[in-house]
Order: C-alpha cells, then sequence, then structure tokens
C-alpha cells in the first residue's frame, strides 16, 4: 500500500526522492513493467531462436541462465498471444512492432523453423521416414519429442510447405534432408508403385491384392516408410473406383487390372441417380445440403424403402473427388439436387451469409465472440439458426482458418486487426447502457463493470459485456469516436474519469452537508446508502468517507484542492 500510494503523489516528491526510489529499484507502473517484461522476453527469445514465431504453449524455461531471472517460468507464449489477438497493451503496440512481432496470424507461422526441423528429425528417429501422414499431430506425452515440440500438428505443417504457404526459404535444406516434397498425390502414387512391387516380390507376380490387405509392420520386405499403408483399400479403388486416373499406366505397368471405362461409367452412373434421389431429402430434413461422411441413410420415413442403410456419405464424397469424370448432364443434375460439391466452399459460404445477414441487422460486422444465431429468427438462412458464428469469425480472424478466402471476408468489411476494430456494435453498446441505465438510474458505469452472463436484465448478446472498460475506451476516445455526440445527448458522461469523480465528490459532499449540516464532519467509512433520497442514484455507493479523507490527508486529487475547500472540506497543508 506504501508503494500503490508513492506512485500516485509521484508529482509530489522532490527529484532527489524519485531519484531515491528509484536508485532502490521503484517500479513506477505495473504496465510499464509488464510490457518491459514482453520486450525483454521477445528480445531474448529472438536472440537464441532468430525470430519472433512463439508458439502459445511456450514458457520461459526455469534455470535457464540466458534469461533474465525474473522471467523464468514466464508463460511468454500466452503473454504475446494476448497482446496480438486481444489488444493486451494496445498503447504499447509501436513497441512490439519495433521488435519484429507481427499482428497479422495469416502470413507468420506459429513455430520457428529450427522446431520444425528438430520435428522432423525427432519424426525420422522414431520411425525411419519423414512421410508424415497429414492427419499426425505430436502428442502431448510423448517423450521422444523435445518439449517445443509436443502438440505440433506436423503433418498440417509439412502439408503446408509441400504447398509452399510457409517455411519457403528452407524448402532445398529440407529437400537435402531427404523430406518428400512433392504433391501429395503424386507422392501416394509413388509409394502405392512401390508397395505393389514389394507385394509381387513376396507373393507373385498374378496374385490379386486383396481389399483388406495393409502392409505389415516391421515387415522387412517393405521400406520403412511403407509400413501401415492400406495397401488393399487403394488397389481397389484404382482398379474398381477409376481413382488416379491420370496414373493408370503406371499402374497398369505393375499388373494391375484396372475396369474398363464404360463400366466405371456405368458404375458412375448409379452414384449419381442415388444422390440426386436422396440428397433433396437431407436438403428437406436439415435444411443444407453437405452431408457428413459418416451418414447413413436411417430406415425411417420418408427416405425410400429400398435406400435406406445406404451409404449416401460415402457416396457424395466419391463424387465429390471424381467430379472432373462426370459428363455435363450429370453434373447438371446433381447442381440441382443441391450437391455441395466442396465441404471448405459450403463453410466459407455460410460464413459469408452469416457476415451479411448480421450487417443487415447491425450494420456492422462487429460480431461478439460468443454471438450465436438465434433459432427460429427468420431474418436467418435457415441453415444458419444456432450456428456459433461469432467462434467461427473468431478463428477467421485470429487462427487463420480459410485463410485463401479472406479477400472475401475483407469485401464484406472484416477487418483482420483486432486492435482497431470494437468487439460490439454501437447499437449493441447502445442497447447494454440503456439497460444499465434502466436498472441504476444513471450513466456513471464503474470502469471495473462487467455484465453478468446470468442477468436476464440484459440482453443475450449483452451478457459478459465488460461494459465499464468499453464506456472507459470511449472517454478515452479510442473507440466508437463518431458516436460521442449521440451518447452526450443520452446523457452518457463523457469527460475523463478523473474529473468525473471528482464532480462526484463534490456532489456527494454538498448532499452530506444538506442532511447532517456544515459543520459535521464525514466519516472515514461512510459509504452513500443504497435507495437514500437524499443522493442522486448515481453517488449511492459511493465510498465518500476514504475519498474525502485521502483528499485532505494524502493530497489527493491536488490539481483541484480550490473546488473541495469551495464545498467545505478542511485539506491538510502542505508542510503537513
Amino acid at each position: 500500500m506504501r508503494i500503490s500510494y508513492l506512485r500516485t503523489a509521484k508529482k509530489r516528491l522532490s527529484p532527489a526522492q524519485v531519484e531515491q526510489l528509484d536508485k532502490a529499484g521503484m517500479v513506477w507502473s505495473d504496465e510499464e513493467y509488464q510490457v518491459g517484461r514482453i520486450e525483454r522476453g521477445l528480445t531474448t527469445y529472438k536472440a537464441i531462436h532468430g525470430d519472433l514465431r512463439i508458439p502459445e504453449s511456450f514458457v520461459v524455461p526455469h534455470g535457464d541462465g540466458r534469461w533474465d531471472r525474473d522471467l523464468w517460468d514466464m508463460r511468454l507464449g500466452q503473454s504475446v498471444m494476448s497482446v496480438r489477438s486481444r489488444g493486451a497493451y494496445e498503447a504499447h503496440r509501436s513497441r512490439f512492432e519495433a521488435l519484429g512481432l507481427t499482428f497479422d496470424p495469416w502470413n507468420e507461422p506459429q513455430y520457428p523453423f529450427a522446431v520444425v526441423r528438430q520435428a522432423l528429425e525427432s519424426f525420422y528417429g522414431r520411425y525411419g521416414h519423414y512421410v508424415v501422414p497429414t492427419t499426425y499431430v505430436v502428442a502431448v506425452d510423448d517423450m521422444s519429442y523435445a518439449g517445443p515440440v509436443r502438440g505440433m500438428k506436423l503433418g498440417r505443417i509439412v502439408h503446408a510447405i509441400i504447398q509452399e504457404t510457409m517455411y519457403v526459404e528452407h524448402r532445398g535444406e529440407l529437400e537435402a534432408m531427404g523430406v518428400p516434397l512433392m504433391p501429395r498425390k503424386e507422392l501416394m502414387v509413388d509409394r502405392i508403385c512401390e508397395a505393389v512391387r514389394c507385394y509381387h516380390r513376396v507373393y507373385g507376380e498374378g496374385r490379386d491384392i486383396p481389399k483388406p490387405y495393409v502392409v505389415p509392420e516391421e515387415s522387412l520386405s517393405y521400406p520403412r516408410e511403407l509400413w501401415g499403408l492400406a495397401l488393399g483399400q487403394a488397389v481397389y479403388r484404382i482398379c474398381k473406383c477409376g481413382s488416379y486416373e491420370d496414373y493408370h499406366d503406371r499402374f497398369e505397368a505393375l499388373g494391375l487390372k484396372i475396369e474398363t471405362p464404360s463400366r466405371l461409367d456405368s458404375r458412375m452412373e448409379d452414384r449419381v441417380i442415388v444422390v440426386a434421389t436422396l440428397l433433396p431429402i437431407f436438403r428437406q430434413l436439415h435444411y443444407h445440403a453437405n452431408v457428413p461422411n459418416a451418414f447413413v441413410v436411417p430406415d425411417e420415413e420418408p427416405w425410400p424403402q429400398e435406400l435406406r442403410g445406404d451409404r449416401l456419405g460415402m457416396r457424395i464424397k466419391y463424387l465429390r473427388v471424381s467430379k472432373k469424370r462426370l459428363s455435363p448432364a450429370q453434373v447438371e443434375q446433381l447442381d440441382k439436387a443441391g450437391m455441395v460439391w466442396s465441404d471448405e466452399e459450403y463453410q466459407v459460404g455460410r460464413i459469408e451469409r452469416g457476415l451479411t445477414t448480421y450487417k443487415a441487422i447491425h450494420g456492422d460486422v462487429r460480431i461478439p465472440q460468443m454471438f450465436v444465431v438465434p433459432h427460429g429468427d427468420g431474418r436467418w438462412d435457415r441453415d444458419l439458426w444456432d450456428m456459433k458464428l461469432g467462434s467461427a469469425i473468431h478463428m477467421v480472424r485470429s487462427r487463420g482458418v480459410y485463410e485463401a478466402h479472406r479477400f472475401r471476408f475483407e469485401a464484406l468489411g472484416l477487418t483482420f486487426d483486432p486492435w482497431n476494430e470494437p468487439q460490439y456494435s454501437f447499437a449493441v453498446v447502445r442497447h447494454a447502457l440503456e439497460s444499465f441505465y434502466g436498472r441504476y438510474g444513471h450513466y456513471v458505469v464503474p470502469t471495473t463493470y462487467v455484465v453478468a452472463a446470468d442477468d436476464m436484465s440484459y440482453a443475450g448478446p449483452v451478457r459478459g459485456m465488460k461494459l465499464g472498460q468499453i464506456v472507459h475506451n470511449i472517454i478515452n476516445a479510442s473507440t466508437y469516436a463518431e458516436h460521442r455526440g449521440e451518447l452526450e445527448a443520452m446523457g452518457v458522461p463523457l469527460m475523463p474519469r478523473k474529473e468525473l469523480m471528482v464532480d462526484r465528490i463534490c456532489e456527494a459532499v454538498c448532499c452530506y452537508r444538506r442532511v447532517y449540516g456544515e459543520k459535521k464532519r464525514i466519516p472515514k467509512s461512510y459509504v452513500v446508502p443504497e435507495e437514500s433520497l437524499s443522493y442522486p442514484r448515481e453517488l449511492w455507493g459511493l465510498a465518500l468517507g476514504p475519498a474525502v479523507y485521502s483528499i485532505c490527508k494524502r493530497g489527493s486529487y491536488e490539481d483541484y484542492r480550490d473546488r473541495f475547500r469551495a464545498v467545505g472540506l478542511d485539506i491538510e497543508t502542505e508542510n503537513r
């Protein structure tokens, strides 16, 4: 408490006293100290790793002499995440940018290349090859990987490297290590061909490969990168379903018997007819046509009796990947049935429609993260009801989901800089202030005031809102500056908090004098009573006694002493 008091009273200290405290290591501002810690953390991390791609889970290692002692065990990754995506320490953004920290998650990988390389080397040490499946994720409890690597989606990272969307400058180094960076399709064809050759060496040239056959683990007849390959399934899809059509010559050269185009076309026509029959029924029941892969036609009305039990999801999945083998008439037939050719395109389209509808209703796309499309609201498309639109937007903006479609979201007005856009639309903030006024009878919102998540006196989108912090930002002209006139017309006090507090204290002192007399001292513990008709509602609950004590005994609000003396407060002299 002594230090807290000295911080607030710094301008009343002499230069010699300030110097004395500085020599003792006085921290004058907690915010400045925390920003300084992050700056030192960024500087040290960059010196060690060469960049600022700091994983969110990164914690400064305890006992590492390369780091300042007060940074040990600091959750630097979480701090940087808060700075970048939640606007923490917004006023100091320029200092972080000067160190090389960027604020666009779309253009920066999560891990430094040294960590990715270490993960690949650990993968090789464990499996003997660099063919990382796209779905491969390092287990968080896998002790064969170093700490920073655990939990890494290594398969997705390798896929991104192959697509040349990250670590492009390191491709030569990866190829020199032996990491295959050819397109996944070509790599899979090479693996299947090699596996077929190995199978024929073991079992003979004329033997068919059974559909359930999987290359056995630990088999010395196959290279390690082929262990676990579902060879039978792959060969079945090639021979019976026409998969990898552009590579059929390579497969036939190995002895695989691929069905004739006419036979394949006949099977394809059957699939088209079934899907065109069932898809309208699915749309009628679910209000969309994005059928999950695992969907099986249930044994109930209104589904046709002869098609119940059909694996509709898998049929549609196959037609999607085989679209180029369909005739224009077949594509048109499926389009009329509502066929969704790409799940990603469908999800992006839903978000676009959500943004468009939200903007039409609220006038902007400042969508709270917890916003859910209301069920039964006819202003929204039926398949958007109950959609967690706020969460979807958060994933798009801060985690790079659907990165290739960013320009489409930007065209609708969505921005990707959380520093320059409030979380809520002004209409929602205004509604929150009106609800606050209806409950408390004034607009003096405490800075720490948060609308309770279960407070039914506020509408759904308002619950959980940090209303006090929003009003504080409005007062400081950092948000909703274009609406200040409207707020002032409502009666919202937008003067600086310090001036507002002085006005409240002066008015409360005047009210106290009217009730108890001019000479009655205000007890240090006095709090303006709730429901008192002697005070305006915005003063109810004000800790008037502690405020007066701080003014008279400790010199608080020094610039306003004349106003306090004018209402009868006995302020002690400077010498005292």
